[in-house]
């Protein structure tokens, strides 16, 4: 089992969040068996923004806002956070 799916089990297990790090910001997340379901609907429907928006937070995507970003940062940043939550392969 991978490092960053290891951490997100254990996340599930105790119910914490976990917390990544991305363009020298510090982010947590849910479990992901925590998420809204509404941010799964977002994402099959191609609303990215609105699906980070739920599974972040409105005061994290404001911090991440908070400078200049692309589509680029903000699927970089999505790809980050299902990495940390163990949806996706770490690198």
């Amino acid at each position: 089992m991978s490092t960053s799916r290891a951490r997100a089990a254990r996340a599930e297990a105790t119910e914490t969040a976990t917390t990544f790090d991305f363009d020298g910001e510090s982010y947590s997340v849910a479990p992901s068996n925590q998420w809204d379901l509404d941010a799964l609907d977002a994402f099959e429907s191609g609303r990215i923004l609105t699906a980070v928006r739920l599974i972040l937070g409105a005061d994290q995507l404001a911090r991440f806002r908070s400078k200049p970003r692309t589509i680029g940062d903000l699927d970089a940043l999505f790809d980050a956070a299902q990495k940390a939550a163990g949806i996706s392969e770490g690198n």
